[in-house]
């Protein structure tokens, strides 16, 4: 079942909106949302996707793969985020979504084993509902996907919530910071090349002026909705086709421990792939209605 749910709290188109951190802060939804447990990862490397690193096996475990039913084949062709055991945040371009599978690395396997042994069986999980918002397939504003599964993810090692953004990440200035962007998207977008295994690149959050002369006028990212992130010049590391409504996330240093926080979804970029900066939804812009649709 589809929901639609909007997301603007502007006056007017492109308007800058403003959010009131505070309510963000109180609101009573995140005691959905455990803080306690979220954004931890078995490895916290921070190596410097086309042509990125192969990522260990748990390392990101917030990510899932999202697919479309027809008939009898289910094609997961895009990626999402756990953020509780019943809600993935997804890209709304990526189409109807009817599936969800959790716990994955390597494509060609399953369970995924490595020198320290074996993850469990992947799971594969319906989605009972899907809220999204007043998407524009002409700007790709607003590309962004809740999706609530039809029965609870099993936490374990290789399948664990992202946090969502709170404290100083609602109102910091990220310009300059790196985020890690996993994902099973091609490596050789000449050829469309998808690798089995999962893997990841570092890149830098620019400003928004630094997306806006790569886009035609109505592709230009809107600093209050995206963000601009982009790769080391000629390292030719970034999104591409597959890695869609993935996760942009941040790692931070909270009370002495690493955890890792959703910033961004995965939602546009050139065809070649990686040659310019892609465009990622900003999820603090929407939390406000996320917090509102997670009810349990």
């Amino acid at each position: 079942m589809y929901h639609l749910f909007y997301l603007f709290l502007c006056l007017a188109p492109l308007a800058v909106c403003w959010i009131d951190t505070s309510q963000i802060e109180s609101h009573p939804n995140w005691r959905y949302l455990d803080r306690n447990r979220c954004g931890f990862s078995r490895t916290n490397t921070m190596n410097r996707i086309i042509r990125g690193d192969r990522a260990a096996l748990g390392q990101f475990p917030w990510i899932v793969r999202t697919g479309q039913q027809k008939g009898d084949q289910i094609n997961y062709n895009c990626a999402g985020t756990l953020v509780n055991q019943h809600y993935v945040i997804t890209a709304m371009h990526c189409g109807p979504r009817h599936w969800v599978r959790l716990g994955e690395n390597d494509l060609a396997t399953n369970p995924d084993c490595d020198h320290t042994g074996c993850a469990p069986p992947v799971q594969e999980i319906p989605i009972a509902e899907t809220f999204f918002g007043d998407f524009d397939y002409v700007t790709f504003r607003n590309d962004i996907m809740l999706i609530r599964l039809a029965f609870p993810a099993t936490y374990n090692d290789f399948v664990q919530p992202i946090c969502l953004p709170y404290g100083s990440l609602l109102t910091r200035n990220l310009i300059g910071s790196y985020v890690q962007i996993p994902g099973w998207g091609s490596i050789n977008p000449r050829q469309q090349v998808n690798p089995n295994l999962l893997m990841y690149h570092n890149a830098p959050i620019f400003g928004i002026d630094a997306c806006r002369p790569f886009y035609a006028e109505a592709l230009k990212p809107n600093p209050e909705l995206q963000y601009c992130v982009g790769s080391i010049e000629g390292a030719m590391q970034g999104a591409c086709y597959g890695d869609s409504g993935g996760p942009m996330t941040i790692s931070e240093n909270v009370n002495g421990v690493r955890r890792h926080f959703l910033l961004g979804i995965v939602s546009y970029g050139s065809h070649v792939c990686a040659d310019i900066p892609g465009v990622y939804t900003r999820i603090i812009h929407y939390l406000p209605l996320l917090l509102n649709k997670i009810v349990q």
